[in-house]
């Protein structure tokens, strides 16, 4: 490139400090080289041993900035860079290092050694480093992604199959019940892994600056995950390499992060806190909705006692205390919980065909809510929900490689116990909540204490044949000894395949069985349930085509799933925004005996080319219970669904764009009776009726500026910018005519209005 047209270049860009990254680099120091590309918001972590001040730069490389500069003038060197953060990456050699983050060129392969092959359906990995069709988004993306109280599982529900409505941070997937899905950190799946969790979940303890990869299965995944039915999340946390520091404010979240190395980088730690601000925001509320306070925090340790062998720590621990009230204090609410988990990990490696970990873990959950309801001349009660849980668990994983086959298999053993003290007191006076009700006394109280095992044994394997044609196949057995149930064992049979059509197109398709039986922890004391349930099942059958297009990739899939044997749920079918759901009139049991979910998805990817990044997915889909002879569609039914984002990233500056729209979810309406008028809720009217469709515009913009140490990064975020009112629940309000009749006014209320936040977080 010419000078005149790099300068060029340099200012249509808006880069002021361009000359490490355009002048001419060959002779120049490796580490003034990374020192000018700080001012593109990137950060380097190395030491003089392995960037030494005499290492220079060999020839004038094809790159002219980014981190596509950065690489290729250390691959040069046998060095690579590993991500340890956003924009922050660590140097490190080639033969000991994870592999480069963006390699300029893929090395032939030797005859025994095999690449990696996703034979699975409906797998997507976000904020992954390698650059397979496969990947959503880069972490980058992710972390660029605006996501209301800076949410990390905001970013699962951008995929396909997600039903959304921008409260809760944990979705129904393809049309399952949201505890359908297994959340699991690090190998140990977490309980409960939510702040405000009677209050719709809106956080997770994935705290987004912990997290460095995601992966996401939707559906049709293998044999070492289960007793779950729809889907997996499975997450890991960063692994800095080096020693690193971050402090961040927003409107949400105070949060602090540290990570460093001992013993000559044989060891490495990882500490962070977080602490929400909602409480302290609540004071400034226009309206008076209580204070939730919460606070989290994460600890790792990490060794290697050998090349071969390494051992780990993981604790995470969470306390949340919230107050809530609505009505003029009529209705109040005070709850306390307390998630703490902790687990060692010992990975070995038999030789290089053969691995092996196990993990022993411990996890302790306090669940307490107290609530009063006191409303003259309509109703009075009182609730007491205490709950305490223990895990303890042993988990043991292998990888064999041997003849052309790769093996996985292994078990887990938990003791599970528990205990459960509830009681509620309700007076309904007649004439409510409409004139003509009759009233009605509940008296409700269980205080069972399950104790028990929880036990699963899974292998599968995977093959291929004359390079095109590979095969997985496995099968899991899981039983229960806490529910009380004769159950058995449930046997669960899986397998995919994957056809490569052409280097740029490949064909997948898979079935399967998954069972998830009811956790110690869901038992629905609440609702009078005082036994647990048979294990459900669902089967999956799901087939798609994948194909890379010159600049973008495209994936279309289809699914069905078929549920039986499916537990009976609550839902209170006019308003599920409410502080005691148990204590409302409009609360129902849905007994479906099956259900049976379908859809097709489509997802555009558009590679990154120059600032811009992007993507875009369609799905169409529906969800039904059978209930008796008539099929009923679920209250998170969406037929039409379309996620639209895009990216611009240029030197400091990163701005994203994300619309998510879907079509209206079911609601209901009251039946009134022909000869009386008097209004009341039909099970067999259920879902009949649509709400209007849900639209969001999510906006973020992130500057980043070079500090003398480190960078401070500065985000503003709107959630719901245009403040569309996208409906959630229905009230009715009881009017008395002129001419003395009563007539029942339908008032909808909306989700969230537009959520302003901003903050910084300083990075070393």
């Amino acid at each position: 490139m010419k000078p005149a047209l790099r300068r060029l270049v340099c200012l249509s860009t808006g880069m002021l400090i361009c000359h490490a990254a355009l002048a001419q680099l060959q002779d120049r120091s490796v580490g003034d080289v990374l020192n000018g590309l700080r001012a593109e918001g990137l950060i380097f972590i190395y030491n003089d041993q392995i960037v030494p001040a005499s290492l220079r730069v060999e020839t004038e490389p094809s790159a002219h900035h980014g981190v596509a500069l950065a690489e290729e003038i250390l691959a040069a060197h046998g060095l690579a860079l590993h991500e340890a953060a956003p924009r922050v990456f660590a140097v490190v050699r080639n033969s000991n290092g994870p592999p480069p983050r963006r390699a300029p060129a893929a090395p032939k392969a030797e005859p025994d050694e095999l690449e990696e092959v996703v034979v699975q359906t409906s797998r997507y990995t976000l904020a992954a480093e390698n650059i397979a069709p496969k990947n959503f988004l880069t972490q980058d993306e992710v972390q660029a992604m605006p996501r209301l109280a800076d949410e990390t599982l905001r970013a699962v529900q951008r995929l396909p199959g997600a039903a959304t409505n921008g409260v809760s941070s944990i979705s129904s997937i393809r049309g399952g019940e949201p505890n359908e899905t297994a959340i699991i950190l690090n190998g140990l799946r977490l309980y409960e892994p939510f702040h405000l969790k009677n209050f719709y979940s809106p956080i997770s303890l994935l705290d987004s600056r912990l997290i460095d990869s995601i992966e996401f299965y939707s559906g049709g995944f293998p044999a070492p995950y289960g007793d779950r039915m729809s889907a997996i999340i499975n997450a890991h946390t960063i692994n800095p390499g080096q020693r690193y520091y971050e402090v961040g404010v927003s409107l949400f979240h105070v949060n602090a992060l540290a990570a460093t190395t001992f013993d000559d980088e044989r060891g490495q730690a990882l500490i962070s806190a977080r602490r929400g601000n909602l409480g302290d925001l609540a004071q400034f509320a226009e309206q008076d909705f209580g204070k939730p306070d919460y606070a989290d925090g994460f600890a790792r340790a990490e060794y290697a006692l050998t090349d071969a062998t390494r051992v780990s720590f993981d604790a995470l621990a969470s306390g949340d205390q919230i107050v809530a009230h609505r009505d003029r204090n009529t209705q109040l609410a005070r709850a306390r919980y307390r998630n703490a988990y902790g687990w060692l990990t010992l990975d070995h490696e038999w030789s290089p065909d053969a691995s092996s970990r196990v993990i022993g873990s411990f996890t302790d959950l306090v669940n307490e809510r107290h609530g009063s309801v006191a409303e003259p001349g309509q109703r009075s009660g009182r609730v007491r929900d205490l709950r305490t849980f223990h895990i303890a668990g042993l988990r043991l994983e292998n990888d064999l490689d041997f003849g052309g086959v790769s093996h996985r298999f292994g078990g887990e053993v938990r003791q599970l116990w528990g205990d459960y003290d509830y009681a509620l007191d309700l007076t309904v006076s007649p004439g409510f909540p409409f004139p003509g009700s009759p009233g009605s006394v509940t008296t409700r109280s269980a205080s069972p204490s399950p104790e028990g095992f929880e036990n699963s044994a899974y292998w599968d394997m995977r093959t291929t044949f004359w390079n095109k044609l590979t095969l997985e196949a496995g099968m899991r057995v899981d039983v229960q000894t806490y529910d009380g149930s004769d159950d058995g064992e449930q046997w669960s049979p899986r397998t995919s395949v994957l056809y490569m059509l052409s280097p740029a197109t490949k064909l997948r398709a898979g079935w399967g069985r998954f069972y998830q039986s009811q956790g110690i922890n869901e038992l629905q004391v609440e609702d009078g349930i005082s036994q647990f349930y048979p294990a459900q099942h669902a089967d999956h059958a799901i087939m798609s085509v994948e194909h890379a297009f010159d600049g973008f990739d495209v994936r279309v899939e289809a699914y069905r799933k078929y549920y039986r044997r499916i537990h009976p749920r609550f839902e209170n079918i006019l308003d599920p925004l409410v502080l005691f759901p148990e204590a409302e009139f409009d609360r129902v049991m849905v007994d479906a005996r099956s259900a049976r979910a379908e859809g097709v998805e489509v997802l555009m990817q558009m590679r990154p080319k120059g600032p811009w990044s992007g993507w875009l997915s369609y799905t169409w889909s529906q969800v039904t219970d059978r209930v008796g002879n008539t099929d009923v569609p679920r209250s998170w039914d969406q037929r039409h669904a379309v996620n639209l984002g895009v990216t611009w990233a240029s030197g400091p500056w990163t701005a994203t764009l994300v619309n998510s729209y879907h079509s209206g979810w079911p609601t209901t309406s009251l039946t009134f009776d022909p000869q009386t008028g008097t209004p009341s809720i039909e099970s067999s009217a259920r879902n009949r009726s649509r709400f209007g469709d849900f639209n969001s515009l999510d906006l973020r913009l992130t500057r980043t500026f070079i500090l003398p140490r480190g960078a401070l990064d500065v985000f503003v975020e709107l959630s719901n910018a245009t403040s569309r009112e996208n409906p959630c629940c229905v009230e009715y309000e009881v009017r008395e005519n002129e001419d003395g009749s009563i007539s029942y006014v339908r008032d909808v209320d909306s989700w969230l209005p537009i959520v302003p936040s901003a903050g910084v977080l300083w990075r070393y």
